[in-house]
């Protein structure tokens, strides 16, 4: 069984890459060998917060997700216990993201380290000791002196990961499935505009397929690719039964 993630709203999408990155950080850093991968991870987050309307587009996301959670409590279906628990969590990260004054990135314009290797890491293997000595500096310290820094740095970014990660929880809980049938390995539905989706997942019991999705407010389609080696992937042309999901909003 394959799962598989994809974005229909730019801001959604954004989140997942944000998402992603963090994910990067869950690793074990504790070996000097790890040090060029986490410094470029940090660096590709440096890079992203950079965006300037980041903090507002999180502000907006959280404010639809509230405004949402109005409309549905106008049903008799809904537990309108648990949507009084969602709309507070989601109030109190807004506040916090209000009451933040500091940039998601701040923190990094000063670590040295960061910023050296910023200036080298479009040189092929130019993360070296030997061209960076800090760098080595860094690789001859204990594993306990450079984890201790990692989460120090990570530690920065909480309002921005726990903000995403709370806008990304909500909509998967909200995610609605379905059993599909893509004929000749297409599918395609429409949308209803009025209604716009955030996300999808898509379920396959074939670990050898892998779908292209696209689509926008009006229309989802999914064409399923048979991975080859060598060469590029085939367009799937028989007919496949697979578990499609849609969040709520």
């Amino acid at each position: 069984m394959a799962l598989y993630e994809s974005a229909l709203q730019e801001r959604t999408r954004s989140l997942l890459r944000l998402e992603g990155i963090f994910h990067c950080l869950d690793r074990n850093f504790s070996e000097p060998e790890a040090l060029r991968a986490v410094l470029r991870t940090f660096l590709e987050l440096f890079d992203f917060c950079q965006r300037p309307e980041l903090r507002i587009d999180l502000l907006l996301e959280l404010d639809r997700l509230i405004q949402t959670l109005h409309a549905w409590k106008e049903s008799e279906l809904v537990n309108h216990s648990a949507l009084g628990r969602w709309e507070n969590r989601l109030r109190e990260q807004q506040q916090a993201l209000r009451d933040s004054h500091q940039g998601f990135a701040e923190p990094l314009r000063h670590q040295e380290l960061l910023q050296l290797a910023r200036g080298r890491q479009s040189v092929a293997g130019g993360l070296t000791g030997a061209d960076l000595p800090l760098l080595a500096f860094w690789e001859q310290q204990e594993p306990a002196f450079r984890v201790a820094q990692f989460q120090h740095w990570r530690a920065d970014f909480t309002l921005l990961e726990s903000s995403a990660a709370l806008i990304l929880r909500f909509l998967r809980e909200s995610l609605d499935w379905s059993t599909q049938t893509a004929e000749h390995g297409r599918f395609g539905t429409p949308l209803n505009p009025r209604h716009s989706l955030s996300l999808l997942q898509v379920e396959t019991q074939d670990a050898h397929l892998y779908p292209k999705i696209s689509g926008g407010i009006h229309r989802l389609h999914i064409q399923f690719l048979e991975w080859i080696d060598p060469g590029p992937s085939r367009a799937l042309e028989s007919s496949i039964e697979f578990r499609l999901a849609l969040s709520a909003c």
